[in-house]
């Protein structure tokens, strides 16, 4: 049965049925594995009732069970994942006939339950159902075969709990196709990765699908948390910033504005002047030739 108790010492623990790595020291307050296993249940093998001071997740790879928890009982099979709070009294018991085997992996730290509600657990919701029991387990096992206590280990260890959290959360977000609604990160930290996307970028043939498939957020979502953001469409922005460098060296330089126009992400020059004069209000050649002093455009700072 796996262990929710504290001592001074890494423990490892290896037998044909179960494996156990427990005690491991705290390396990070953001997340961190607290001890991690995997069993082969005996029918009827009943574990708790038992408290937790971290957050547990089981995965069922075969067999069957039952979990209670809030005196609620879940009936689990193959590819359920359970999870244990921290501080609350919960009872877990293979089923007689068809006994469950499981891995394990316990954890805490400021961004555990953060990443455990992108995987769609919550206080309420303790059960979910997720597929990849192959990557899933090799998480667990690559946790386990990491049991020694060295600097290299910690970071393996590290490394696959959040891959095996990451692996839940991707699973969740496309099965349930809730990438866009979940909102992974703060509207500002999207609208400004954006932003850095154009600004490094504009120079390419680039388009505002290709920054939505670059980040990873739908066309509709990006146009409306920049507009909150930056004031205007990222596709304005992205033509502001072009015209801005385009003025800049139309002014500066006298390279030809066929050139010019490749320098700005345009392949096709007479694309780009038509382009320029409805931003702009003059043509390429007609804004060199002018002696108007260059004005940018205001929106990187709007």
């Amino acid at each position: 049965m796996d262990s929710g108790h504290k001592d001074t010492e890494v423990k490892y623990t290896e037998s044909p049925k179960y494996q156990c790595l427990e005690f491991l020291r705290k390396n990070s307050v953001e997340l961190y594995l607290a001890y991690c296993g995997r069993e082969i249940c005996e029918a009827g093998h009943t574990y708790g009732p038992a408290v937790r001071q971290e957050y547990l997740l089981h995965y069922v790879i075969s067999g069957k069970g039952t979990f209670t928890a809030d005196g609620k009982t879940t009936e689990l099979g193959a590819h359920d994942a359970f999870l244990i709070m921290p501080e609350e009294t919960t009872v877990y018991r293979a089923d007689a006939k068809e006994p469950w085997s499981y891995v394990w992996a316990a954890f805490d730290g400021i961004r555990a339950y953060e990443c455990l509600e992108h995987a769609g657990f919550s206080a309420e919701q303790r059960v979910g159902h997720f597929e990849q029991e192959e990557a899933l387990t090799a998480c667990v096992d690559a946790m386990l075969a990491a049991h020694q206590l060295t600097y290299a280990n910690d970071l393996v260890r590290q490394s696959q709990l959040a891959l095996f959290l990451a692996g839940m959360i991707r699973e969740y977000q496309t099965s349930h196709n809730t990438r866009q609604q979940f909102n992974d990160y703060h509207r500002q930290e999207y609208a400004d990765y954006a932003a850095a996307y154009i600004e490094q970028n504009y120079h390419k043939d680039i388009s505002v699908n290709d920054m939505c498939s670059y980040i990873g957020i739908t066309r509709s979502y990006l146009t409306k948390i920049f507009k909150q953001v930056h004031h205007v469409s990222p596709y304005d922005y992205l033509l502001g910033v072009r015209m801005n460098k385009a003025s800049l060296l139309l002014q500066t330089t006298a390279l030809p504005i066929k050139q010019i126009a490749e320098m700005v992400g345009y392949k096709d020059a007479l694309v780009f002047s038509k382009a320029f004069k409805q931003k702009i209000g003059t043509s390429p050649r007609a804004f060199r030739d002018s002696s108007a002093t260059l004005v940018l455009s205001h929106i990187k700072n709007a």
